[in-house]
């Protein structure tokens, strides 16, 4: 599962927010998207639902921001998830790749990296 962290008013998120808008980033891997904002009471509901693409959830929740350790918007986290088992924005897991990028190139080129590693993406601090 990959959760993006962005928030609607950053600039790095903009281009992120418009790519997943019109561009399948994630589908092609088999992985399901969640996007992640902070809580309600930091970040706007409206603003966040109407920017999140049909079909991909949308967790508002400070707290998922800091059992993963996000310290920034643009980030990313490859997570590991068992169907049946609590999902990784409620209850996290451990993380198969962690990554603070810039664009949504750079996404692609991570999600190529991680998948291509199979069921064992490493973990990575940076893209």
């Amino acid at each position: 599962m990959l959760l993006a962290f962005l928030t609607t008013s950053c600039s790095v998120c903009g281009p992120f927010w418009q790519a997943l808008a019109h561009d399948d980033l994630v589908a092609g891997y088999g992985a399901r998207l969640v996007v992640v904002t902070p809580s309600p009471a930091l970040e706007d509901r409206a603003a966040a639902e109407a920017l999140v693409p049909a079909g991909v959830r949308l967790h508002m929740s400070s707290s998922t921001w800091f059992a993963y350790g996000v310290g920034q918007a643009g980030t990313f986290v490859l997570a590991a998830w068992a169907p049946g088992a609590p999902p990784p924005w409620e209850e996290p897991g451990r993380a198969l790749g962690h990554a603070s990028i810039t664009s949504p190139g750079e996404l692609r080129g991570l999600l190529a990296r991680w998948f291509a590693q199979g069921d064992r993406p490493g973990t990575t601090s940076q893209a």
